[in-house]
């Protein structure tokens, strides 16, 4: 250990547990039930001031505190972990102690240089932001605080102090890096090879953190103002802590009712001493109404000093699971099946044969200006190419034309009715995935692409023969919205739209009662279909490449529910036998099983699609956020996956969402319905899966997860850049 170090940080003193606080007066025009108790909350606690000094709260007592005897520097950041380490960042350096207050490694700041915040990546690396002439980001390996990697930042200049370019950087659930940049008044998004993947202007952010499920950004800004902002830049909530008199708020803590606790930093070098019987308060929460309810106000017995960091001893950072790129150990959800594990048998003309078409800058919106449905954001030539080229690669026929004459020649020498193609006055109806569009009006939330929709129905038309009336687009459980009405219609005035609420062009969706007869009991699922479903020759199954906070991905088995008679309000329909079981991955009949199964869903399939020219990791909302991982690049998924095997087309997107997204919580065993469906008859949970009341004897398709460098054993991957 550096000698000089151990002379500046190794006077330690371990100061003994104090009793609480006595309740202090609340503050002027503070309501008289705020409490000022430290018994409120159990919580670790720094503060940038004269003396760099750390102390733990719990049961209301002063239960541990660090003191060191640095006269130089001040902690700007500090993070209690979940095995009892802290490391801090103290302006000229940043270092990890252990619960006993020995510093297990260190690393000094080079001359001119200052390093006010760092994260943990894993048991073996950090991350900290080096303000400087230039500043940058630093990954080390520790304890040898060797560096392993490091990028630039943007600063104003080579000019001025570099002691306000930087405060703050997190790191998020998908291993990309938030840095607040006070000196241009941004936040960037960095991945760990340093691309800038967002930047969000026009704040003045004094630190920034990623809210968990949502993925909203959380702001503490150096003018009061505390902002709660989507990826879009559009603020969901905010507040002005100078209306609660918190003049210098440094970072905030979202709580689990809603509530808030905003630090409030006072500056120990003005000229004007503190008088700490009249000191404002260090920190305070704040309801989700907006009401202050409790003040930390511990200037004496015990002194904690300003505040910086105020983090609840709840939520300390479990080191392990803190990711950057591929520094640390990045979670993997547990799955049904390992790699290399093919179960069932493939279908199609090529058996488990997969097409996944890349054309990076068919998608091509800002994610925040205006809507992704339009024109300006999308390139129509290259959604038709994707199409084109999917089925081409499907069939491996050399054109359009020769693919849909295989693909409909198949499918009807399967079905019995002979090797031939498609006949003029037979239906193909398309199911759309318009899950977040109530009305027909366009919304900002990830819908059917209208490229992709209007490319399928050109090739159809152009390449496949179709007639334009024999085409119907559907939705029965949603709305079609104008811009796939308009863009379709358009240029195929015959072809038919239905859906839920019809009208704008539209037909309202009929159904047929009792149409599925689940094979376990499954409650009071949805039993009727849609009359354009049913009566349909063929389907064509699109649905979108996206996760869902249920069964983890809703992919083309998750499609079909839009099929049936549910109600437009998701809320008021039943999802029986859809989530797996994510904790032990207990086997369990799976309601997508039926669906795949079934003659008027699954098995009347001539085609799955999988549109993700946008995707996204959340149900609901824009599409969100850009894809990392090879191929993408930090670029949308600009993807096109199509199959004749259902099982087989949902494997592969959904090993295409795991290697993006792991950490995300409700992956863990999403791919029991494909095992289940790609088992049968031997399914794990036992369950004898029915067709019209006959047993099923063979599987769906082929269901394997491929290995780290995306190959497969027997799914056939046919991979296509355009």
């Amino acid at each position: 250990m550096n000698k000089t170090w151990l002379q500046l940080w190794g006077a330690l003193l371990l100061l003994p547990a104090a009793a609480a606080a006595q309740p202090a007066t609340a503050a002027a025009g503070a309501a008289d039930s705020v409490s000022t108790s430290l018994a409120r909350h159990d919580f670790f606690y720094a503060g940038q001031s004269k003396q760099r000094r750390m102390f733990i709260v719990k049961d209301g007592q002063l239960s541990w505190s660090y003191d060191d005897q640095l006269k130089r520097g001040e902690i700007s950041d500090a993070i209690l972990m979940t095995d009892g380490h802290i490391l801090v960042a103290h302006q000229y350096g940043v270092a990890e102690t252990d619960e006993n207050g020995r510093t297990l490694w260190h690393y000094e700041a080079p001359e001119g240089t200052e390093i006010h915040t760092v994260q943990p990546i894993g048991r073996h690396h950090v991350v900290f932001v080096q303000n400087g002439h230039p500043a940058k980001v630093v990954v080390m390996e520790i304890p040898a605080a060797k560096t392993v990697g490091e990028f630039l930042l943007p600063t104003a200049g080579q000019k001025g102090s570099v002691h306000g370019q930087f405060r703050n950087a997190r790191l998020t659930s998908r291993g990309t890096l938030l840095v607040a940049n006070m000196g241009l008044g941004c936040i960037h998004e960095y991945t760990s090879d340093g691309r800038e993947v967002d930047r969000w202007q026009g704040v003045l952010p004094w630190s920034v953190q990623e809210l968990p499920k949502t993925g909203h950004l959380l702001i503490t800004g150096r003018k009061g103002l505390i902002q709660e902002i989507d990826r879009q830049g559009h603020t969901v909530w905010q507040l002005n802590a100078t209306d609660y008199g918190i003049t210098q708020p440094q970072k905030t803590v979202r709580l689990k009712d809603g509530g808030h606790i905003i630090n409030n930093w006072y500056n120990e070098w003005s000229k004007t001493p503190m008088d700490t019987l009249n000191a404002p308060p260090q920190a305070i929460e704040v309801d989700k109404d907006g009401r202050v309810v409790w003040q930390l106000r511990a200037w004496r017995n015990p002194d904690l000093g300003p505040s910086t960091t105020i983090q609840l001893l709840s939520e300390a950072t479990d080191r392990d699971r803190l990711f950057f790129g591929h520094y640390g150990r990045q979670p993997r959800p547990r799955l049904c099946a390992s790699p290399g594990q093919p179960i069932g048998q493939g279908r199609g003309i090529h058996p488990g044969r997969v097409a996944w078409v890349h054309a990076p800058g068919v998608a091509q919106w800002d994610g925040k200006s205006g809507l992704w449905v339009e024109d300006r954001w999308n390139d129509q030539q290259k959604a038709d190419l994707m199409v084109s080229e999917a089925i081409c690669q499907l069939t491996g026929e050399p054109s359009a034309r020769r693919a849909w004459r295989a693909l409909f020649g198949h499918f009807n020498k399967t079905h019995g009715r002979g090797g031939r193609g498609y006949r003029r006055g037979e239906t193909i109806a398309v199911k759309l995935n318009m899950n977040n569009a109530l009305t027909h009006h366009d919304t900002i939330e990830l819908n059917s692409s209208p490229f992709t929709t209007l490319a399928l129905v050109r090739s159809l038309v152009g390449s496949g023969g179709v007639r334009q009336q024999d085409i119907v687009l559907c939705e029965p459980s949603r709305a079609i919205t104008d811009s796939i009405y308009n863009k379709v219609h358009r240029e195929f005035p015959l072809v038919r739209f239905v859906d839920n609420t019809g009208g704008d062009g539209c037909e309202k969706c009929e159904y047929y009662p009792e149409q599925i007869d689940y094979s376990a009991d499954n409650g009071k699922m949805a039993r009727g279909l849609a009359r354009c479903i049913v009566d349909a020759d063929y389907l064509i199954n699109t649905a979108l490449l996206k996760t869902h906070n249920g069964p983890g991905v809703t992919l083309t088995a998750k499609n079909w529910y839009g099929a049936t008679d549910i109600s437009l309000l998701w809320r008021q329909n039943a999802h029986n036998n859809i989530s797996q079981d994510k904790r032990s991955g207990k086997p369990q009949y799976k309601t997508f099983v039926d669906w795949m199964a079934h003659k008027d869903l699954g098995q009347k399939t001539l085609l799955f699609l999988i549109d993700g020219t946008y995707g996204s990791r959340d149900v609901n909302g824009a599409p969100n956020p850009k894809w990392m991982k090879e191929p993408f690049l930090g670029d949308w998924a600009c993807s096109l996956i199509a199959s004749q095997d259902g099982v087989a087309c949902d494997a592969v997107a959904m090993d295409i969402i795991i290697a993006e997204w792991p950490e995300f919580g409700s992956l863990n065993y999403c791919d029991e319905y494909l095992r289940e469906a790609a088992s049968i008859p031997h399914t794990p949970s036992g369950t004898v899966y029915r067709q019209q009341g006959k047993a099923l004897t063979e599987p769906l398709g082929l269901f394997e997860h491929c290995d780290g460098n995306r190959r497969y054993s027997k799914i056939e991957l046919k991979y296509k850049r355009l």
